[in-house]
């Protein structure tokens, strides 16, 4: 049956091609595209697309490209190849999503590919008669507002999110700044709605800011604590007391019980000290740049521009190097980008790594992944993977690999895990006296220049993991002048020197290789030392027979082998079971923060009037007029939803220990925010009160914040996750040898029926 609906499929897809390319061959550009508007036919759409590239940019697109495009349309994530042309796919959805009255936003990978592809894909909208415009960080509000007036939109889903939480605290309807959110195409969509989706936004305001007085003191205490004294997990990349810690933690700071609920802020204060001091690392987790922590994206080696530690965590860190606490202003507004993403109706994705992540794709967006097949097939080797026993010993069998590929001229692209990493391949490459670029977080402001010369005639690129994704590397260099000798050499060699914790990663490094049929190779290099074999338990995976002794050769035990890979498995198993852990504890915040954002902008743009000053006092109401009254519920929404967004962060820090009691966390989570938001009437009803009493004195002022921050928190939620008092009292293992195997059994099986969003989340039949 499933067959002979792939079959009926495809036929139907060869017959879409040859109609649009049938049409484009008999009818003119121009009436093509007055037809097009006018009937609203997908074929005719993409035919008059189809010319509009053609005399625009002097290229004519594939089948591949239109079959990509007409997957687009649908609620889809479509795998295709790197160099088989995304960027132009994505036009001919978007072109058929204006004629049909959407608003379009394309979401890019970054900044510079969203300026990029605008300019690129400009005289091809323009011939259609769409405006098209970009959105990046640089942009002023006057500007980002004119650029949501274009017919397609430009921009990373970081800005446009950022744009959305702004307008929660817009004073007027002129200050609002973003537009329709109706269409949504995702560029990388596996980066952006996957590895990136549970990042939480945040909008924050300088209202009433209180510094944090006492964490200094805190971290100067933690910095005198004893090995013996804290714990730490390398798999909830967490830190923690022990009895002993925390019993001298009683002692110098004069408590009966840490634990007790009154000293949560001083635990909490004590962990992302410790956290700071002992999981956090430089060049791994983050830089120093120019007085700054500039955090590192774990899926990319870039600096995630804005992103901060989440709580207290930042300022530990900041201390740790002696820099002074940055100012970040009271959280104001937040919303994690997968549920940025869900607001708009339709969504569809592209990228060249979505196949291995397609039951998440199903599960968490209801989309489904299509794959194309290449224009031209692939020519790329992949070569078996190379294990070693540590690092050091890794790292020189990648240095001898560079060697041989150099000395024929083969360009090599390296894709490391760390700055630190990057920079011990450079020194081993410097002894060899082999010319190299390195790519990593220090340099990413040359990420495209670089990256598009990596094909050079025996250039040698090192670059931390993904840098430079959305670039084509060509061979022969961006110019494509030594071509020829590229080729003969073998093409462009890629190296990864590290398991990712998603076969998607390694994936994404390997497609950069054998681009539209170019030759090419890939080989990944790993070593039992790596922090995901600990994390996933290897030793107990392989068993003392097959793990092996100190070496300096590739290991080629088969056991030893496929363990590692099934290493790769349970890590995914893992990520996946950390971002519905945050989904089931962001859901029920989701639907109060919808509720709110919606009742506020009914409020700003007059489709809504306050009435709580009428009640109260109608003639003093009347004298103050409706604006002001209008102005005070506006900021009495932004203070009442900022302290539910701190107090929902607090209740986190402790909702784990409801798991002693035999409680579900994620379940009490919700009941506490559920009370906390049905109490929120009554505290807009004082305060709105308090105004109102102050406009009797005299004073009507209202306070909006003054400045605002936007920044990007890195949550992954490991405070849900922390080990109960009770196995921290008793030294409970945190993971049982028997206990990994059901990592991989709890993927759903094919047999198993599908059941809705909710129901999988939950676990409920």
């Amino acid at each position: 049956m499933e067959k002979d609906m792939i079959e009926e499929y495809e036929k139907n897809e060869r017959l879409f091609i040859s109609q649009v390319k049938s049409l484009a061959e008999k009818k003119s550009f121009g009436e093509l595209r007055t037809s097009s508007r006018e009937t609203k036919d997908a074929a005719e759409s993409f035919a008059a697309v189809y010319l509009a590239v053609q005399k625009g940019l002097g290229v004519t697109p594939f089948d591949t490209q239109i079959c990509a495009g007409a997957a687009l349309d649908d609620t889809a994530v479509v795998e295709l190849a790197t160099g088989e042309g995304k960027t132009i796919s994505a036009v001919f959805a978007a072109y058929y999503s204006v004629i049909q009255g959407l608003h379009v936003n394309i979401f890019t990978f970054n900044d510079y590919l969203a300026a990029r592809d605008c300019e690129w894909m400009r005289p091809v909208y323009e011939l259609l008669g769409v405006s098209v415009s970009f959105v990046s960080e640089q942009l002023s509000a006057e500007a980002r507002r004119a650029a949501y007036k274009a017919d397609v939109t430009y921009s990373t889903v970081k800005e446009c999110g950022f744009d959305y939480l702004r307008d929660f605290l817009a004073e007027s309807p002129e200050k609002l700044v973003s537009g329709k959110l109706e269409r949504a195409i995702v560029d990388e969509a596996d980066s952006v709605l996957i590895d990136e989706a549970r990042i939480p936004l945040v909008a924050a305001g300088n209202v009433e800011i209180e510094q944090d007085k006492e964490l200094a003191n805190v971290f100067s205490y933690v910095k005198t604590l004893l090995p013996e004294d804290y714990e730490v997990s390398i798999e909830t990349e967490s830190a923690y007391l022990t009895d002993e810690g925390a019993r001298k933690t009683e002692k110098h700071y004069h408590l009966n019980n840490l634990y007790d609920e009154e000293n949560n802020a001083l635990l909490i204060r004590l962990n992302d000290s410790l956290k700071a001091l002992y999981v956090v690392a430089e060049n791994r987790d983050y830089i120093v740049k120019n007085g700054e922590i500039c955090l590192i994206d774990r899926f990319t080696g870039r600096v995630a521009e804005g992103r901060h530690f989440p709580g207290t965590l930042q300022s530990a860190v900041e201390l740790k190097h002696g820099l002074n606490v940055t100012e970040r202003g009271i959280t104001m507004a937040t919303i994690a980008i997968q549920n940025f993403v869900r607001l708009f109706p339709r969504i569809s994705g592209m990228t060249g790594t979505a196949q291995t992540a397609k039951d998440e794709f199903d599960s968490m967006y209801g989309m489904i992944v299509k794959h194309i097949e290449p224009n031209t097939p692939s020519a790329r080797t992949d070569l078996p993977i190379f294990i070693c026993y540590n690092s050091e010993v890794k790292l020189r069998a990648v240095a001898d690999e560079i060697a041989a590929a150099h000395e024929k001229g083969q360009p090599v692209l390296v894709g490391t895990d760390s700055i630190a990493q990057s920079e011990e391949l450079s020194l081993l490459l410097d002894e060899r006296g082999i010319a190299h670029a390195v790519l990593n977080a220090k340099n990413d402001e040359s990420e495209a220049e670089i990256i598009s010369n990596a094909g050079k005639f025996g250039a040698v690129t090192i670059s931390t993991n993904m840098a430079g994704r959305g670039v084509d590397i060509k061979l022969g260099g961006a110019d494509e002048k030594e071509r020829e000798r590229v080729l003969e050499a073998g093409g462009l060699y890629v190296i990864g020197t590290f398991l990712a914790e998603s076969e998607r990663i390694n994936n994404q490094l390997k497609g950069r290789a054998g681009r539209q049929g170019d030759p090419g190779q890939s080989r990944l290099f790993v070593s039992l030392d790596e922090e995901i074999m600990e994390r996933c338990k290897l030793k107990k995976l392989v068993g003392s027979r097959h793990y092996p002794a100190p070496s300096e050769n590739e290991l080629t035990d088969k056991v030893l082998i496929r363990e590692v890979m099934r290493v790769q498995r349970i890590s995914q198993g893992k990520t996946l079971d950390e971002r519905v852990r945050l989904m089931k504890f962001s859901m029920i915040n989701e639907k109060h923060r919808q509720q709110v954002f919606d009742a506020r902008r009914a409020y700003l743009i007059d489709e809504r009037c306050s009435d709580f000053w009428e009640k109260e006092d109608p003639q003093l109401a009347k004298k103050l007029g409706t604006e002001l009254e209008k102005k005070a519920i506006l900021c009495v929404l932004n203070r009442c939803w900022a302290d539910y967004l701190e107090y929902t962060s607090a209740l986190r820090e402790g909702i784990h220990l409801s798991a002693i009691g035999g409680k579900d966390p994620a379940e009490e989570y919700n009941i506490a925010c559920e009370n906390y938001y049905l109490d929120l009437e009554e505290q807009i009803s004082e305060r709105m009160s308090e105004f109102l009493t102050g406009a009797k004195k005299g004073n009507t002022s209202i306070p909006f914040p003054e400045k605002t921050w936007t920044y990007l928190l890195a949550d992954n939620g490991d405070e849900l996750e922390r080990r109960s008092l009770m196995s921290v009292l008793f030294g409970d293992d945190e993971t049982d040898e028997e206990e990994i195997p059901a990592v991989e059994e709890a993927a759903p099986t094919e047999a198993e029926p599908k059941r809705g969003f909710f129901a999988k989340l939950f676990g409920k039949k």
